[in-house]
């Protein structure tokens, strides 16, 4: 398959990604130790995904923001302009109620943007009180289930959030989608980004480590991701950039899952397989439930290289999915999968004009797996107080390391200051990252080791 990228045949391409899904054997156990053994021993909490750093140029890390909770008068220059009118909506919603009663529907509107108003000066417990008056307002003139509550709740679980309290806002997510999901069926768009949010939600728990049958959670998530795709799919069309999204977030949970042998049993058990199952069948999941392992994340990154296989209209994209596709197996340990792959990649952008630009793009550096990322950010009130300090403590470490050819990590140093007050916590940086996988340089179609690469990692604890 040497040819131009014009003249690489869709089926060729295809049958390629498809022959390798059908060598790999059942899901095995990767070689690296579960993150929840080395976290149990560790004082890190967590370790964020690192920043290569080149030639002495300090690479550009985003920064947590410290935003405090209530709103600053003197930095906010709409701060006095919401003062007054927080004070004309107290009085019209009192003027309200004299006439018509504690009930009467005119409040909602009212209440609702008071909530709001509240909500931007960061007085959050005073919003969740006024927007939960005009959630029980709304739902006793027009009924239980009534969409016209959809903006209140939102802007509930918008405060709940800010707030921390992750018990409140996951009662609210699965509420929201109940009215909805009631209201709207199966296979309407409607209910795509209500899909999108509850699936989004329950990852967030994940991360944060809320509640109990965290496997479930991603599991769900998955079940939501791919009725949402599949509805993009069915109305607007797979190159609506929604369904990459999805489907790379489907493949990041399957990781997460893989990567905790315990939330596989979780999930396995009938009692848990069941209630999948049911939700698959209200979203008109015909697929059977499979468990969120290797394969769920495998077809889901094949459905993206599939797309811009189709397409045919960017040649780097392309190549970029299928070496996403191709860092997969490399996770699991399916080399030859992963050595195809990569191959496959490199020889698209071989055959194009600006070939060494790309090459050195995709392939130049070696890279932290897994590669193709999710757009899902931890809330920001897990990092922070109510006075906007940290919450969690972090800091730096540069580490130099070398990647071999099937993207193991050997020989890692700290070539940052080490003292008596980060010593232990370097040393299990250095244990955490010896476990972690990159995707090697690739040199004329072939995996390379490279020595020496200089990583900056942001570390938590």
């Amino acid at each position: 398959m040497r040819a131009s990228f014009l003249h690489y045949s869709c089926i060729g391409l295809a049958s390629t990604l498809i022959s390798t899904l059908a060598g790999t054997a059942a899901f095995a156990q990767e070689s690296a130790e579960p993150e929840e053994v080395l976290r149990a021993r560790s004082p890190l909490l967590y370790v964020d995904s690192p920043f290569l750093v080149e030639d002495g140029i300090d690479p550009v890390i985003p920064v947590i923001p410290a935003v405090p909770l209530l709103a600053d008068p003197e930095s906010d220059p709409a701060f006095e302009q919401r003062v007054d009118s927080i004070v004309r909506y107290n009085s019209s919603v009192a003027e309200i109620e004299l006439d018509g009663g504690a009930w009467d529907d005119n409040l909602v509107e009212e209440l609702t943007a008071l909530g709001r108003l509240q909500q931007q000066q960061g007085e959050h417990l005073a919003a969740i009180e006024t927007l939960d008056r005009a959630m029980h307002v709304n739902r006793i003139n027009s009924g239980l289930y009534t969409l016209e509550q959809i903006a209140v709740v939102e802007q509930l679980i918008q405060s709940y959030l800010a707030l921390g309290d992750w018990e409140q806002a996951d009662i609210y997510n699965n509420y929201l989608f109940h009215v909805q999901q009631k209201a709207y069926g199966i296979d309407d768009p409607r209910l795509i980004p209500v899909l999108d949010r509850l699936a989004t939600w329950n990852i967030q728990a994940f991360n944060i480590g809320y509640g109990e049958l965290l496997g479930v959670r991603l599991r769900q998530s998955q079940i939501m991701f791919n009725a949402a795709a599949r509805m993009v799919g069915m109305h607007f069309g797979k190159t609506d950039e929604r369904f990459v999204n999805y489907q790379k977030n489907i493949a990041n949970s399957a990781y997460l899952v893989a990567r905790n042998p315990d939330l596989m049993m979780e999930i396995e058990r009938p009692e848990y397989r069941s209630m999948q199952q049911m939700l698959a069948e209200k979203l008109n999941e015909r697929r059977p439930v499979q468990s969120p392992g290797f394969r769920t994340g495998e077809r889901a990154l094949m459905e993206v290289a599939q797309l811009y296989i189709e397409q045919a209209d960017d040649p780097y994209a392309t190549a970029e999915a299928i070496t996403h596709l191709a860092d997969w197996y490399l996770m699991f340990e399916r080399r030859r999968g992963a050595l195809d792959n990569y191959r496959l990649a490199w020889d698209l952008l071989k055959q194009q004009d600006n070939s060494e630009e790309l090459i050195e793009r995709l392939f130049g550096n070696v890279v932290p797996l897994p590669s193709f990322g999710s757009s899902i950010k931890t809330p920001d009130a897990f990092y922070k107080n109510e006075d906007g300090t940290e919450a969690l403590k972090y800091d730096y470490a540069d580490l130099v390391f070398d990647v071999t050819a099937n993207g193991a990590v050997r020989n890692v140093e700290s070539i940052s200051e080490e003292n008596e007050a980060n010593e232990a916590q370097l040393s299990k940086l250095r244990i955490w990252v010896r476990s972690t996988r990159f995707r090697p340089m690739i040199v004329d179609g072939e995996p390379q080791r490279s020595n020496d690469n200089h990583f900056r990692y942001r570390y938590w604890y």
